[in-house]
């Protein structure tokens, strides 16, 4: 059960990801290189590779990936998109169509929840694994 719900999760996250990118292409906003390297390895790559290692004998390594990559993902986003004054926050969005301004915001808020629900997901799976290994479940 807990792998499937995680490759589910990395999978819509990967979804609402490609399709926030879209939302930075339709209004120009660009990352500088080190955010971008950032966002390919930590938002993107991390969590696939974390559902491949969750169906491997390496399911513990799997899950603190899994489990990290979500919580910097969040921190990440919620901090660019909704505090430091940027193009990138969805209050300070550079001029476009309202379409481009309505994809950008809610898919902001898509990959904030999915994210914060996978850190504390993994969170939870972690919690667990713990408790098992000490004997308390």
């Amino acid at each position: 059960m807990k792998r499937s719900l995680i490759t589910i999760l990395v999978a819509i996250h990967l979804v609402a990801s490609i399709w926030h990118g879209g939302g930075h292409s339709a209004l120009a906003i660009a990352l500088p290189p080190a955010k971008n390297i950032f966002v390919y390895v930590v938002i993107l790559l991390a969590p696939v590779v974390s559902a491949g290692l969750v169906w491997t004998r390496y399911f513990s390594i799997g899950l603190w990936v899994f489990t990290l990559a979500m919580l910097g993902s969040f921190l990440f986003g919620s901090y660019h998109h909704y505090v430091l004054i940027s193009p990138d926050n969805i209050g300070h969005l550079p001029a476009g169509s309202p379409e481009s301004h309505s994809q950008f915001i809610t898919s902001a808020a898509v990959i904030a929840l999915l994210e914060l629900a996978g850190a504390l997901y993994g969170t939870f799976c972690l919690g667990t694994q713990h408790a098992k290994s000490r004997g308390r479940v």
